[in-house]
């Protein structure tokens, strides 16, 4: 690849709307729900044990969205801009070759039943997030409140006390059914009430918001600039194996479920449930037919007198079970 960006202008202007999208960078709707995964795993009351561990994990999150933007940065660099690789791979496979049999296969815009989709897809990216803009960056134009995602669940997710809001402190209230069911089916409630959550919250809350908002901006350009200095003249060039395993998550999951799965499985489930149980079973009962095909076939010997010799015994024995129970009767 590389080089592709005037070739495919369409492609290339569609990924870059995907590119910053999930690098993260405002006004693109990858930066609303990032920001906003962010701010509430920082603020999140749930997980302020001792030691902080929600900043641990916001640390987590914003090391990952660094790693993010770098490494969609080198998706973008190597497939768009630099050298036409393409043809250096194709000339070192093909030295001194006849270009107009040998030729490299010149690289095009998609059909419009791939573009259309693209340009779809490039479009949502880049407005989508704005039917989610918290209130902490709303407020600066507008003191309505148009995050109309952040309690589309609300009717069907129970609340938890202290955490309706960024600095609300309601307490629990035990309330009728009926008056549940007014209060969360009905949208204009719903709205009110987020509304007027979003309001409540203090000026140092919404600082906050503010400026971890403005840190994961830094983030997302750093990781862009980073990627850009690193790849721009190395495009191929290898990462860390830490990286390129995926930190060994695949290794730690085969390691930790998989193979112990397939262990049990093949141990346990195959060779002593299915071959020991079910398949010594049914050759058991197999085994048990055919050895009492083996004891009948002493009784079919073919001769006539066999025959009424055993017809002959079989009624003895009837008339004798006749007699007894006859007998037993009369005694009575």
């Amino acid at each position: 690849m590389g080089g592709l960006k005037k070739y495919m202008p369409i492609t290339f202007a569609t990924m870059c709307t995907g590119w910053l999208a999930i690098s993260g960078i405002p006004i693109f709707a990858g930066f609303f729900s990032k920001d906003e995964i962010l701010w509430k795993t920082w603020s999140a009351p749930g997980f302020s044990i001792p030691g902080g561990f929600n900043k641990v994990l916001w640390g987590i999150g914003a090391l990952t969205a660094l790693l993010t933007a770098v490494y969609m940065t080198r998706m973008m660099v190597m497939t768009f801009w630099g050298n036409e690789r393409f043809r250096e791979k194709h000339d070192d496979d093909h030295p001194g070759a006849d270009h107009d049999h040998h030729a490299p296969v010149e690289p095009h815009e998609s059909p419009w039943i791939m573009t259309v989709p693209l340009i779809v897809l490039a479009v949502l990216s880049t407005i989508g997030g704005f039917i989610g803009v918290p209130y902490a960056l709303s407020s600066f134009v507008t003191t309505e409140n148009v995050n109309l995602l952040e309690r589309t669940l609300e009717p069907v997710i129970a609340r938890v006390p202290g955490e309706l809001g960024h600095g609300s402190e309601q307490t629990p209230q035990s309330v009728s059914p009926g008056t549940q069911e007014t209060e969360t089916t009905s949208p204009a409630n719903s709205l009110t009430a987020a509304a007027a959550v979003s309001h409540e919250s203090t000026p140092e809350e919404l600082n906050a918001e503010r400026l971890l908002a403005l840190i994961s901006v830094l983030i997302a350009a750093a990781g862009i600039g980073a990627g850009w200095v690193i790849f721009k003249k190395r495009p191929t060039m290898e990462l860390p194996r830490i990286l390129q395993n995926k930190y060994y998550v695949d290794e730690i999951y085969d390691a930790a479920l998989i193979h112990p799965i397939e262990s049990a499985s093949r141990e346990g489930l195959w060779k002593i449930f299915d071959i020991g149980v079910i398949d010594g079973l049914l050759h058991s009962i197999g085994e048990a037919v055919v050895e009492a095909g083996r004891v009948g076939r002493y009784l079919q010997a073919g001769l006539l007198r066999g025959y009424a010799a055993i017809i002959l015994f079989g009624a003895l024995i009837l008339i004798g079970v006749f007699a007894w129970f006859s007998i037993a009767a009369l005694a009575r």
